[in-house]
């Protein structure tokens, strides 16, 4: 069975998605962490992420692998480092890159081959795995998003930005993923859409297991406890 969530920057789909996973005991694919390991990449390198032809020319040297919740950019650890407003804006840039996203989609369903998965991105229910057996679109208000970014950050003891600064990034971001020409952002026609703004993280996981639950039923299939 293939679960996609996608949504918005700060809408809460890697703490759902991977609590989702480890609750059904499927493999959790964080397509998110993939773009902002390879900006990570480009970023070290001096490329210029605004060039395409540049920027494909090191695709090829780039190796990223997932380990439950380590990523690996050619072997070395890097979990530490992509989560950080910089890598958020550059991986944000990179995306808009065609032949970017044409070779992390390639790694992402060879994924597939791992069995029951729950796959977490901006495309994954719209281009990576259209033929998923549940898409979810998980979203919330700017605001409340602003205010999650903040709250993870101070978590990580990093220095805390100015709420309107995060604010914007936030709202340039979504800007950005949905007008971009490959692979905007958006529900695909079959998601279920939740809206998060004013759900506890608990209400969320709920509310798609219940989905789950449901739809299986009413097929002949819920096998979801």
């Amino acid at each position: 069975m293939i679960i996609t969530i996608d949504g918005p920057a700060g809408a809460g789909k890697s703490s759902v998605s991977r609590a989702l996973a480890e609750k059904l005991g499927f493999t959790y694919l964080d397509s998110g962490a993939m773009y902002r390991a390879l900006a990570l990449y480009l970023l070290e390198k001096g490329v210029d992420i605004k060039d395409e032809k540049q920027v494909e020319k090191y695709l090829e040297d780039v190796q990223i692998d997932l380990d439950n919740d380590s990523v690996f950019l050619n072997s070395r650890n890097v979990s530490h480092l992509i989560r950080t407003p910089e890598i958020d804006q550059a991986s944000s840039a990179v995306s808009r890159i065609s032949a970017v996203r044409n070779r992390l989609t390639e790694l992402q369903r060879e994924m597939e081959q791992r069995g029951d998965m729950v796959a977490e991105g901006r495309d994954m229910g719209t281009v990576v795995f259209p033929e998923a057996d549940f898409k979810f679109f998980l979203t919330a208000s700017p605001e409340e998003r602003a205010r999650r970014r903040e709250a993870q950050l101070a978590g990580q003891k990093k220095n805390i930005i100015n709420h309107e600064i995060i604010l914007q990034q936030i709202k340039n971001r979504d800007k950005a993923d949905s007008s971009r020409a490959v692979s905007p952002l958006k529900a695909a026609s079959d998601a279920f859409i939740i809206d998060s703004t004013n759900l506890t993280f608990e209400e969320v996981i709920e509310k798609i297991l219940n989905i789950i639950k449901e739809k299986r039923k009413k097929s002949g299939k819920d096998q979801t406890e």
